[in-house]
């Protein structure tokens, strides 16, 4: 029941969403318009930006696999990692591809799964890091310009918000790591067995300092190239006319619209992120309302793009299981 409730609230705040950001016929024409004068040049090299992203996730599975002692191919871990994004954005509810990579690690070294969905959490532990690093750092260097626009700094605050619970949550986890309490949580605590897993990993992995920094630097630089692909897909839309978005102001808002869209509201945080992308570009960067929401879905869609190469992936499964 709870799932389900979970994929009903998705649907409706994706569809609201969505219809929201497009449901005026003037801006749903000047899409199209934009659309059909989109710069190709500029959105292969947004695929390009985004190629790095998933490189960048496959080195570092591999170096947390390493920890544990599992050795994968980097061809084969780079598919398992490709079919994890495909289920992550096209499977309603939680997680859904930590679960599927999990399922073909299984497959590859049967008798290690405590170890390998070590690393499969510690992964998501640094995804969660380095989102609240960045957005802090973001909020800290342009607070300023954020608070231009009252719109914007309503946007602000949600984020503040998500931020002040986020950095709670690590410096309860890492104490009652520290102290070793997580075990001791009552069984009927929210979310308890992916606490206590999380509080495993890092008990596991503290002891690979030198690993982890190096980790979590390939995290943020795996950040920025996916921030690098929004904005050429925003460049891509420079005949429509009007003004766009710097890469400093692309890389500001970034950090923001990831911390918000990280909350599973919407179906990989569709409608939510046009949203956003209104709202901080449109008033702070005066890009159009129609181009910024657009400059979105085209960054959405070079990441879908490699989803659907993560299903093809899916279909050559038994090769990257065989061994």
């Amino acid at each position: 029941m709870k799932r389900a409730g979970l994929i009903v609230l998705q649907l409706l705040v994706t569809a609201a969403a969505i219809w929201h950001v497009f449901h005026d016929p003037e801006k749903r024409t000047q899409v199209i318009v934009a659309l059909r004068q989109a710069d190709l040049g500029w959105l292969a090299l947004g695929w390009i930006c985004y190629s790095a992203v998933e490189v960048l996730a496959t080195v570092r599975w591999q170096m947390l696999l390493r920890v544990q002692g599992i050795t994968l191919s980097w061809l084969r871990a780079l598919g398992i990692v490709m079919i994890g994004l495909f289920f992550n954005m096209f499977l309603p509810g939680l997680v859904g591809g930590d679960a599927v990579r999990l399922y073909f690690v299984f497959q590859c070294v049967p008798g290690r799964k405590m170890r390998a969905t070590l690393s499969v959490v510690m992964d998501r532990f640094l995804g969660l890091f380095s989102i609240l690093f960045l957005a802090g750092v973001s909020l800290l260097l342009r607070f300023g310009w954020f608070s231009r626009s009252s719109a914007s700094l309503d946007v602000v605050w949600i984020v503040i918000g998500l931020l002040g619970g986020g950095v709670l949550f690590v410096a309860m986890l890492f104490g009652a790591v520290g102290f070793g309490l997580l075990r001791k949580l009552p069984k009927r605590t929210p979310f308890r067995k992916a606490i206590v897993e999380m509080g495993d990993a890092l008990h596991v992995y503290r002891a690979h300092l030198a690993t982890m920094t190096l980790a979590f630097f390939i995290t943020i630089v795996s950040h920025v190239a996916y921030y690098l692909s929004y904005y050429c897909a925003g460049q891509s839309l420079h005949r429509a006319g009007g003004h766009f978005a710097s890469l400093t102001d692309m890389l500001s808002i970034m950090p923001l619209v990831n911390t918000v869209t990280s909350v599973p509201i919407s179906f990989g945080g569709a409608g939510v992120r046009e949203t956003l992308f209104q709202q901080l570009l449109g008033n702070l960067a005066y890009v159009p309302a129609a181009i910024a929401a657009l400059s979105a879905s085209l960054g959405f869609a070079i990441q879908a793009s490699w989803g659907l190469l993560g299903a093809a992936v899916y279909l050559l499964s038994r090769k990257i299981t065989s061994r």
